[in-house]
């Protein structure tokens, strides 16, 4: 390496690195290690993010779609000789939730290498790469996310396979590379489970096994009733929709990677274990008695060995039928992941809403139990709490959707700092601050807003009973809280940047609906404003025939809830397919 070559920092950025020799390929360089490199976000020069643009990133999504999808057979013919015997249904059942994730990490971070090298091909750069041989084993597709996805050496990695298919026929003039010593990543001896531990798995396998298991929200009664009502046969034609159909044969799309890049490696070198050790059936035959329906938990997407009940189901004929267990469903612009594991099943309940962008699916609206039991159920007219409610702020785009980039989430967290130094000390001093709960390779929450304005104190412990009691709720993106709380009738501002939080266009009219009634706002400033505005009577102010409207609006399409029991719709709803 020559003394006027910069060290392009792939992992974690050395210590001691300074912006004169080292380049941070992203955010992540400096995620875990903040307080050891002060304002870095302005000191140091990054690449430019490639999915900036919403129709970037609408492209990428179908791209990784298509990448998952054409990656099924090849996948199963590795974990199963016998793979051809076994139908479609069941490999994608099985394999969809984690190599659409996988899938992911491959177009997001193809993107990034494309970028780096058009940025900076021109200028002298150093490359340390991780060899070939490096070793990575995670245990279960959750622990893939949290130490794979969002990890330093994983990540090194996997953009050193892609650099090097980049540069498959000579790397830049003034570029160098080298190896750096092989790394490995274990998982070690697993812990045994206490008793009480062991109860409660098989009480959990137990429910599990349920037509309807227990969902988030629903009672263990509701569970129970709704799964009598799954026991007919299924009517009507099958809905469910072939992942080949996502494949790049049916939709043409293409992330354009390199013929020389060895896919099946990436992939092996992220399987969990939990997937590699299931064993698989011989052979799987059509039910004599006809096709049923069951609803899956979303554990599925964590749980192999509960996903394979679920594909030896589907690979018998049967059916599925997820259920929105969430916000961003219904409008965040792009729904990756969502679309091939979800949406693609016999029916999908949704909190209110029936189309999806572009999406396709047999959306069905019920009311949501868990919406059901909040209905206006705010009682913090007496309270003295203003409550802020953040989000997760990864330094990896882990996940490949319309979400902010890492870098747009360095000013999302700038933009907390903004609000409350809008607010002035008085109302400072009647604020908290509810944080994500700590994701591995994320940016700094809590502590580096708080040691900013330490007036403002922390929320911790359950949120509901703390979204019900407060004076006044702040929310800063587009979550479950803005649901939760507009059918709680709790007193709410909202802020984002709508560019940087793209929904579709059926969305984008009802945040319309709320920015007119002046709920939802552009800035912190704005958001400070209004805060200031209405703090003696949050009441007096949300009881507005104009404000009221608009809330009930949004919530019709995206947090239903009806008069009475909502039993009644679920069970006709359930009977009926």
């Amino acid at each position: 390496m020559s003394q006027e070559s910069s060290i392009l920092v792939l992992g974690r950025m050395p210590r001691g690195a300074e912006p004169e020799t080292h380049r941070p390929a992203g955010v992540w360089c400096f995620v875990e290690q903040e307080e050891f490199f002060p304002a870095w976000d302005k000191r140091f020069a990054f690449p430019p993010e490639p999915l900036t643009d919403v129709h970037a990133v609408e492209h990428a999504c179908k791209c990784a779609q298509a990448l998952c999808a054409d990656s099924i057979v090849p996948l199963a013919a590795e974990l199963c000789s016998h793979s051809e015997d076994l139908p479609a249904a069941y490999w994608e059942t099985l394999l969809a939730p984690w190599a659409i994730n996988m899938a992911s990490q491959i177009v997001e971070r193809w993107g990034r290498v494309k970028a780096m090298a058009e940025a900076w091909g021109g200028e002298a750069m150093h490359v340390p790469l991780l060899p070939q041989d490096s070793h990575f084993v995670f245990w279960t597709e959750p622990d893939f996310t949290l130490h794979g996805a969002l990890g330093h050496s994983f990540n090194h990695w996997l953009f050193s396979r892609l650099f090097e298919a980049y540069f498959h026929d000579g790397w830049p003039e003034k570029w160098t590379w080298e190896y750096l010593p092989p790394v490995r990543r274990e998982y070690g001896a697993e812990q045994l489970p206490s008793g009480k531990a062991r109860l409660l798995n098989m009480a959990r396998k137990a429910m599990l096994c349920l037509p309807f298991p227990r969902l988030k929200g629903l009672s263990w009664e509701q569970s129970l009733r709704f799964s009598l009502s799954l026991l007919h046969k299924s009517r009507g034609q099958d809905q469910s929709q072939p992942l080949s159909s996502y494949g790049k044969a049916a939709t043409g799309m293409d992330a354009g990677l390199p013929e020389c890049l060895d896919l099946m490696a990436l992939y092996r070198a992220g399987m969990p274990e939990s997937l590699r050790a299931l064993r698989h059936p011989e052979s799987l035959s059509v039910s004599p008695l006809g096709p049923r329906l069951r609803v899956p938990s979303v554990l599925a997407y964590e749980d192999a060995e509960y996903r394979q009940k679920l594909a030896v189901w589907r690979g018998r004929g049967h059916r599925l039928m997820y259920v929105q267990h969430g916000g961003n469903y219904g409008q965040v612009r792009c729904a990756c992941d969502t679309a091939m594991v979800e949406y693609a099943q016999h029916a999908f309940a949704t909190w209110g809403w029936s189309e999806h962008g572009s999406s396709r699916g047999n959306f069905i609206p019920v009311p949501y139990p868990q919406l059901a039991r909040l209905k206006k159920r705010w009682h913090g007219q007496d309270g003295h709490t203003l409550l802020l409610v953040g989000t997760e702020m990864p330094g990896y785009g882990y996940r490949l959707d319309a979400h902010p980039t890492p870098m747009q989430l360095v000013e999302y967290r700038r933009d907390k700092l903004r609000f409350f130094e809008a607010l002035g000390r008085t109302l400072q001093n009647c604020s908290q601050y509810r944080p994500y709960f700590a994701l591995p390779g994320s940016l700094r929450d809590a502590d580096w807003l708080l040691e900013r304005i330490p007036q403002v104190r922390l929320s911790t412990g359950p949120l509901q009973p703390q979204l019900l009691s407060c004076r006044l709720l702040v929310v800063d993106h587009n979550c479950t809280t803005t649901l939760e709380a507009l059918v709680a009738n709790v007193p709410t501002i909202l802020y984002w940047r709508r560019d940087v939080w793209p929904v579709t266009p059926q969305s984008d009219a009802l945040l319309d609906v709320l920015t007119r009634a002046g709920i939802l706002f552009a800035t912190p400033e704005e958001a400070a404003a209004k805060v200031a505005e209405v703090w003696e009577d949050p009441r007096a102010w949300w009881s507005r025939t104009a404000v009221q409207d608009a809330r009930r609006a949004f919530c019709a399409l995206q947090a239903l809830t009806v008069k009475g029991n909502e039993n009644h719709y679920w069970i006709q709803t359930l009977k009926s397919l």
